[in-house]
Order: C-alpha cells, then structure tokens, then sequence
C-alpha cells in the first residue's frame, strides 16, 4: 500500500481536478478580496489553496471546504506575517529614535520622561535598554513573559510620542 505521500491519482481523478480548479479559482479569488486581501495577495493565496487541494485530492471528501479552509489558514498566516515584519520594522525606527536620545545631554529631560512611565514599564523598559531579554526580565520582575514585552512596547511608545509630540498626530490622522 504507497504511503499518503506516494499516493497515484487515476486518469479520472486527474481530469476531475482542472474541471473543479477552472470552476472554483475565480470564486474564491473573489471570496478572499471580500475577505479583505488584495488581488494579488488573493491570487497568491487561491494558488497555494488550490495546490494543497491538488495534493490531497483523492481523499478530500468536500473540495470547496477544503479549499476555503485552507485559503483561510493560508490567507491569516501571511497577516501574521505581514503584521510581524511591520511591528518589527516599527521597533527598529522606535529603538533608533530613543537610542539617539542623549540621556547625558539633557538629564532632567531624561528622568522627567522615566518617571512619566508606569513603574512596572519605566523597569522593564531599563532592563530592556540594558540588554535583558524578556525571559531574563521576566524571571527579574516575576512577571509573565508577554507581560514584560507588553510593558516593553508600551514603554517604546510612549517614550517616543515624548520625544517626538507630532507622531501622535500623525498616527491619528493616518487610516481609515
């Protein structure tokens, strides 16, 4: 018996998936816009779903479910992605921001700003600028681990709409 990975599809099964994939691309493309991605991240998305159909097709029982969810699956995983490499790409401009920042230069600036902060982020945000990592402050403060990188974050921003008053407009003008 071939394994799932060696599985051979029948002549029949092959001319049933072009049918099934010239019907369904177009709708589902559809589907993925309304769902809020671009035509071409739909189109990119729709691709892949329909590739892991291809893949698994002679044990799909519902090929349109099986479609959706995977488009779906597919579709959050490349937000996710997306979402990762902005917030990262934010924290680098945000670090460099409160990086060039003297504290030397202007001291009460400095303290005034850190005392500004909460005390539990004003700590895990020192602990952090000293080169701590999360699970190091985390085992510090006692605090949970996404609870440190929270108070990281909030402390980035918060410092940096300080630094710079202005992206606070910005950031409130800019959307939809």
């Amino acid at each position: 018996m071939p394994s799932q990975t060696e599985i051979q599809l029948t002549q029949e099964q092959l001319a049933d998936f072009p049918v099934y994939y010239e019907g369904d691309y177009k709708p589902l493309v559809g589907l993925l816009i309304r769902w809020g991605a671009s035509k071409h991240e739909a189109e990119d998305v729709a691709q892949e779903a329909m590739l892991a159909a291809f893949m698994s097709w002679p044990t799909i029982q519902s090929p349109k479910a099986f479609v959706r969810k995977a488009a779906y699956r597919i579709l959050l995983r490349s937000w996710q992605v997306a979402e990762r490499e902005t917030c990262a790409a934010s924290r680098v401009a945000q670090d460099a921001m409160v990086d060039a920042f003297d504290a030397n230069e202007d001291l009460p600036k400095y303290w005034r700003m850190m005392r500004a902060l909460p005390d539990a982020q004003r700590v895990v945000f020192a602990l952090h600028h000293d080169g701590y990592g999360s699970s190091e402050i985390s085992e510090i403060t006692g605090q949970r681990r996404d609870t440190v990188r929270s108070n990281v974050r909030h402390a980035r921003q918060k410092l940096v709409r300080m630094m710079d008053p202005e992206s606070t407009r910005r950031e409130a003008t800019h959307g939809p």
